[in-house]
């Protein structure tokens, strides 16, 4: 039986999102559809690049919470019955066939910035290892996150990948894999979700959740400024 234990109460939560239902498709699904369009540069840039585009604790992460997600069928459709969680596991199906993408890029061109000491084997073997490990992982943590709807997760891993690419970008001394469409796709994704999210509860008006949607804007803008300071280099 699923508990209902949140940040937010779930029932009035679920009921805001009944009561705003115009709302939720336009800016959740403004959301999503720029989700795809980061996802999808980030795959294109990292083809075109041949390197690591999306960094890869950011894809470890993303492919353990959408699989989990996805793996929770029978309480989205048979536990809340509620069409919410249920078009978000629609929506999950995609970005996780993209995740799988982040990881075979990975996989392909990583090893030269990553492990130049192991052979190609070694090196995917590794991968593959530490994204069952931190799928283990997630398990617990999400477990006791106070987030029965997911909502504040998806907002989260959001931010999860920001940190990462300034420091990767300098230390190639190279914007490869990185475009503008891709931030600025994903800053259209924050905003919408952060929106989108206004009118379900007080949770979703707090300091802290807006503070976090101001980080992203600040960590993004930053991102912006440093692919414009420098090169784009192809990998060597």
């Amino acid at each position: 039986m699923f508990q209902n234990l949140s940040v937010y109460n779930v029932h009035s939560t679920l009921a805001a999102i009944d009561a705003n239902l115009v709302w939720l498709l336009v800016f959740g699904g403004a959301s999503l559809v720029f989700n795809f369009i980061y996802f999808g540069a980030a795959i294109h840039n990292g083809f075109r690049d041949k390197v690591v585009s999306m960094p890869i604790g950011a894809t470890m992460l993303f492919l353990s919470h959408d699989l989990l997600y996805l793996l929770m069928f029978d309480k989205w459709f048979h536990g809340y019955q509620h069409w919410f969680p249920m078009l978000f596991w629609v929506g999950l199906i995609i970005t996780l066939c993209m995740e799988c993408a982040f990881l075979h890029i990975t996989i392909k061109f990583g090893r030269a910035e990553h492990a130049p000491q192991l052979t190609q084997s070694q090196y995917r073997n590794l991968v593959l290892a530490a994204a069952v490990g931190v799928f283990i992982a997630w398990l617990p943590l999400k477990y006791v996150l106070a987030d029965e709807l997911w909502l504040f997760t998806f907002g989260w891993t959001v931010w999860f990948c920001t940190p990462f690419v300034i420091p990767m970008m300098l230390r190639r001394n190279s914007s490869a894999g990185q475009s503008m469409l891709m931030w600025y796709s994903y800053i259209g994704m924050a905003v919408c979700y952060w929106t989108a999210m206004w009118p379900l509860d007080p949770f979703f008006r707090s300091p802290f959740w807006l503070g976090t949607g101001v980080l992203i804007l600040v960590w993004a803008s930053a991102i912006i400024y440093t692919i414009k300071r420098l090169p784009n280099l192809p990998a060597e």
